[in-house]
């Protein structure tokens, strides 16, 4: 008997270059991220900080520095400054946008061509766990393996610390089994990490002292006592 219960529904579809591109691309920016709790309050607060310095240095040096030993009084305020340097800063900002995405686009693109085509994939999926063939390699693993499992739009995505696996929704008949599906997956999912979440945690076994002889008596006038 299978180790992970009665099988719930069986899968198979081709893996597309351009999907299998975009989940590796995914997963690389999941594990590359930080995943640290920090909350942005204290970075902003730093941020405002920081512009009210400098934006109290610039003034300071125009009335105390420029003026009396340069002799410009005439200079525009602050805020006219800021306001001519906007499109300036705009046209930089865009192009910085426009230049990562160009970038993004010729990685997607070339790792594409890298990718293999007509790679068959086939899941089976069980009451306890799924098993995956990925070009004749085999896979297993069982739910609360998993970090997590989410029912997407187009896809039903299967978190782990090391790894992400997607199955796309044009591997069901129709939309309809897709969803149908797709929930019972994830409700398998729920039950077994509760399930493991609620076992008590196992208590160590106690290791059992020997028991302690206490020694005859001493006799001190060199005969044995009956």
């Amino acid at each position: 008997m299978n180790p992970f219960g009665a099988r719930v529904t069986q899968l198979s579809f081709k893996r597309l270059p351009e999907e299998h591109a975009d989940v590796m691309l995914r997963a690389g920016k999941l594990f590359l991220q930080s995943r640290s709790r920090r909350k942005p309050v204290p970075y902003l607060i730093g941020a405002v900080i920081f512009g009210v310095v400098c934006g109290v240095g610039i003034e300071a040096f125009r009335q105390f520095v420029l003026a009396p030993y340069f002799g410009i009084n005439a200079l525009p305020t602050i805020q006219v400054v800021a306001f001519e340097m906007l499109p300036v800063m705009l046209a930089i900002a865009a192009g910085a946008v426009i230049q990562r995405e160009i970038v993004r686009r010729g990685r997607r693109k070339r790792l594409i061509a890298s990718l293999a085509e007509n790679v068959m994939i086939d899941v089976d999926i069980y009451e306890r766990g799924m098993e995956t063939s990925i070009g004749g390699v085999f896979a297993y693993c069982s739910w609360p393996a998993f970090r997590d499992v989410q029912m997407e739009k187009n896809a039903i995505t299967f978190f782990r610390d090391d790894a992400l696996f997607s199955i796309p929704a044009r591997a069901f008949k129709d939309r309809k089994e897709f969803e149908a599906r797709g929930q019972e997956i994830v409700d398998l999912w729920k039950r077994a990490r509760s399930s493991v979440r609620a076992e008590p945690p196992r208590a160590e076994p106690q290791r059992s002292e020997p028991l302690r002889k206490d020694p005859p008596p001493l006799d001190l006038g060199g005969e044995t006592r009956h």
